[in-house]
């Protein structure tokens, strides 16, 4: 098998893990086919590779994830300790303001969700554990490149370019830079659907020490969130916690 071949197979594969990790029920071949746009036979193939390693169980003529996965997933002792401390503040935060609440790291030059409590709204942000997504264009990023701790990242971010999700993306650096200098002033940072249209979102930084390790966050639709700084100042008590 080439290089090339065994570089596609993986890539296949993980986005098949990925899929199936965001399905909220089991899936058949058919299904993850047209959804991954790949033949049926490459996809039955992938999943009895995976299922031989006990990735994924077979319900009838539908696949899903097997539950030893999270099982071979571990975190840094820090950041599992970190988010075992923050998950109890995360669900009285979200009982307080009754919307989506997140905890979030840097990973990389992006963000990733490693706590989340939903709203018990009908109406509610889609996000999942383990969901990443642009700095740049997040409440949660905006609030991780505001403070020194992840300053080198800005350049990196913005020479990779900008990408535009909503017409109110930043997409310029001077003007994400006057952003993250407004975030540093009020403690806390917005995003305004900018990457979701209909979708706003605030974020404050936690610190240990000097040192940002994360950030908090709510998030609802735009015709709930109309009281930014009410929500802010409920964040930024939980924050500091």
């Amino acid at each position: 098998m080439s290089e090339a071949a065994t570089i596609s197979s993986v890539s296949h594969a993980i986005r098949l893990v990925e899929l199936l990790a965001r399905a909220s029920t089991a899936m058949s071949v058919s299904e993850l086919a047209r959804s991954l746009d790949l033949p049926r036979p490459t996809v039955y193939r992938l999943l009895r590779t995976l299922q031989s390693f006990n990735w994924t169980v077979q319900d009838g003529t539908k696949y899903r994830l097997s539950y030893r996965l999270p099982g071979l997933i571990a975190t840094p002792d820090d950041i599992s300790a970190l988010v075992d401390r923050i998950k109890p503040r995360l669900s009285r935060l979200a009982a307080e303001t009754n919307e989506t609440v997140h905890f979030a790291v840097a990973e990389g030059d992006q963000v990733v969700y490693l706590a989340k409590v939903d709203s018990s709204h009908p109406i509610r942000m889609f996000s999942y554990v383990g969901w990443q997504g642009p700095m740049h264009a997040t409440a949660v990023g905006k609030a991780l490149l505001a403070w020194p701790t992840l300053s080198p990242a800005v350049d990196r971010i913005c020479d990779a370019g900008l990408h535009r999700y909503t017409a109110r993306t930043i997409v310029d650096k001077n003007s994400l830079l006057a952003e993250l200098e407004r975030t540093r002033a009020r403690g806390y940072a917005v995003d305004d659907e900018e990457l979701i249209e209909g979708l706003v979102c605030i974020a404050a930084p936690v610190f240990e020490g000097d040192h940002v390790v994360g950030a908090i966050s709510v998030a609802g639709p735009s015709s709930r969130m109309h009281d930014v700084e009410a929500y802010a100042s409920l964040l930024l008590a939980c924050a500091a916690e």
